[in-house]
């Protein structure tokens, strides 16, 4: 399995990827497997008072995780693999939330798994765990509720393309 932090190949996070009809990326429906590895990532976030579900929380943990991670001399940092896919995976779960049409897929025929949430309405694929790590690699702060905002304007402008093209 690839490090996380160190092999990415995926379009910028900010903008969603194409999807599978067009060529770019070939997803299915994830495993009992993977389900299960995702919530093992989600239960490694779950403690008193956290809500999972507020990207505000998710931010104020990713931003002091990813400080004190580059703040920490470089022999005392440790692996943010799964620390990182635990935040996006999170973050996914937002995105779902905010579109009823979206759903969490996976990257077919990859080394490692890559979690996606697609929604075929509009014809967007969001990558959040690769949102987090190119995030924590350059220990941007602050980013996540301003993703949240941008991806459900893009579902939004997606969804009146849709009920116009349905209208006419």
């Amino acid at each position: 399995m690839k490090p996380l932090l160190r092999a990415h190949g995926r379009p910028l996070p900010s903008a969603p990827a194409p999807g599978p009809q067009d060529g770019a990326v070939s997803l299915r429906d994830a495993s009992v497997v993977e389900l299960v590895w995702m919530e093992e990532l989600r239960q490694h976030l779950r403690a008193p008072g956290a809500d999972l579900r507020s990207v505000g929380y998710l931010s104020s943990l990713f931003d002091a995780y990813c400080r004190a991670w580059h703040r920490a001399p470089a022999s005392d940092r440790w692996d943010p693999d799964y620390l990182v896919s635990a935040l996006g995976v999170c973050l996914g779960d937002v995105l779902v939330r905010q579109c009823s049409s979206s759903r969490w897929q996976v990257v077919a025929d990859e080394p490692r798994t890559t979690v996606a949430v697609r929604n075929d309405l509009f014809r967007r694929t969001f990558f959040p765990v690769d949102a987090v790590a190119r995030r924590w690699l350059t220990a941007e702060l602050g980013w996540m509720p301003g993703f949240v905002t941008s991806t459900g304007a893009l579902l939004q402008r997606g969804a009146l393309r849709t009920l116009a093209a349905e209208q006419r």
